[in-house]
């Protein structure tokens, strides 16, 4: 079944003033089954899925704020009034995943264990400080903390972090979990380590659907915070021996076999051209920009994905998964010193989309 789009908020634009390269809102998938598709695909711009019970419904991920989350459930009002969410499976545990979880708090909230032991590895307090700092850190402009201000801000200025308290699975499982809900059978597979430590797939075998979460991003750079590389692209060959006719990636349009080609083919440049400035006793950030700007780089799809400086977290984890020692700032000023490397090979990059996220 042609996947057909119901309804939604009606923006001309993304969140981050792009034009849109799919229409945002609630589609149908399958007979019970649904995404909501958010363009492009960049930071927070989640899918969501949504599998309708006959009577309950099965929500596959929350936002990455109420309001937005708000927002899918008024869409989607004509299918839950008949068929109210009764339990919401988590992917992962990036705040973009899960951080609506609160408006279900009395539902079965299903992850992997590793998921939970993950859920409060972000601050929603942290993240709202440098959303507000924005603008005194674009006056430093001293190693590049101008830029990682202005990146960082810029990445959470479409979202309200203050209104939320982080909800915990009740639910954990390793390995599978299926589940039935008013005859409808629901595979829940962990994948992970991978994208994040908990990583799972969702899938409705009498639907043929599959709802992939963030193991694979089509038309936007991937990201692994976890690794290694190997169970990243183990999972996507799960996702792809399913069986699966539509399915769902965690960020921008629906996938087919050739775009999901494409993210193995990026994984597997990346692995090779990053290993080979690791060989050379290279720092991870120099690696990456090197990659960035090679000409071997240029000549492929991967050139003109979203958000290409995510080479520079993908290096760093490479690195890890290697066994480097990076010798970097312990806790959080380490993410932050990551991402002044990242929002650097971003303002390096002047074609690369979303632009506000390179542009004062």
């Amino acid at each position: 079944m042609e996947s057909k789009w119901l309804g939604g908020p009606g923006r001309n634009l993304t969140r981050f003033g792009e034009a849109p390269n799919f229409k945002e809102g609630l589609y149908r998938l399958s007979s019970g089954c649904y995404a909501w598709m958010v363009p492009n695909g960049s930071w927070g711009e989640t899918n969501i899925g949504l599998i309708d019970c006959d009577g309950k419904s099965v929500l596959v991920d929350t936002c990455w704020d109420l309001k937005f989350t708000q927002e899918l459930l008024e869409t989607a009002d004509p299918i839950l009034r008949k068929s109210p969410v009764e339990t919401v499976v988590n992917t992962h545990a990036d705040g973009d995943h899960c951080w609506g979880n609160q408006l279900f708090k009395d539902k079965e909230i299903i992850a992997t264990n590793a998921c939970i032991k993950q859920m409060h590895h972000h601050n929603p307090k942290a993240m709202m400080g440098m959303k507000k700092a924005r603008g005194a850190l674009r006056y430093v402009p001293v190693k590049n903390v101008d830029k990682l201000g202005h990146y960082m801000g810029t990445m959470f200025s479409p979202y309200d972090f203050g209104p939320i308290t982080i909800t915990d699975p009740n639910k954990g499982f390793s390995g599978s979990h299926e589940f039935t809900v008013n005859g409808v059978d629901i595979v829940v597979s962990e994948v992970g380590p991978g994208h994040t430590d908990g990583d799972a797939i969702v899938y409705v075998p009498s639907q043929k659907v599959a709802y992939a979460g963030d193991i694979l991003f089509i038309g936007i750079t991937p990201v692994m915070w976890a690794g290694p590389v190997e169970n990243l692209l183990a999972g996507i060959e799960k996702i792809q021996s399913l069986g699966a006719e539509t399915i769902v990636p965690g960020h921008g349009p629906m996938a087919t076999p050739e775009t999901i080609q494409q993210v193995k083919d990026y994984w597997h440049f990346a692995h090779e051209e990053i290993h080979a400035r690791y060989q050379q006793d290279k720092e991870p950030a120099v690696a990456a920009m090197e990659v960035l700007h090679s000409r071997e780089f240029k000549a492929t799809p991967f050139a003109h994905w979203d958000s290409p400086e995510r080479m520079v977290t993908n290096a760093y984890t490479l690195y890890r998964n290697w066994g480097a020692d990076l010798k970097s700032l312990p806790g959080i000023l380490g993410v932050l010193d990551q991402f002044r490397h990242q929002a650097q090979a971003a303002f390096s990059l002047p074609a690369a989309t979303p632009p506000c996220m390179h542009r004062f």
